[in-house]
């Protein structure tokens, strides 16, 4: 599956000459062990933070309308 990604980005990279540079010169398979969890951790440990965010009431606003 990362072969053919990594054969249709060459081939769409062949188009820009920097990005085509880049992916021949990366070492993509290099990755540390555990990245995309990682990653995939960071992004929903954001979306549950905003998501608490929206659920919390803002002090402020509850204290203008008791006005």
């Amino acid at each position: 599956m990362i072969a053919d990604t990594m054969a249709q980005a060459i081939e769409v990279a062949k188009q820009f000459p920097r990005l085509r540079t880049r992916i021949e010169t990366a070492d993509y398979a290099a990755a540390p062990d555990r990245s995309f969890e990682f990653g995939l951790e960071a992004i929903f440990d954001g979306l549950e933070s905003r998501l608490a965010a929206r659920h919390t009431p803002q002090q402020g606003v509850a204290q203008e309308r008791s006005d």
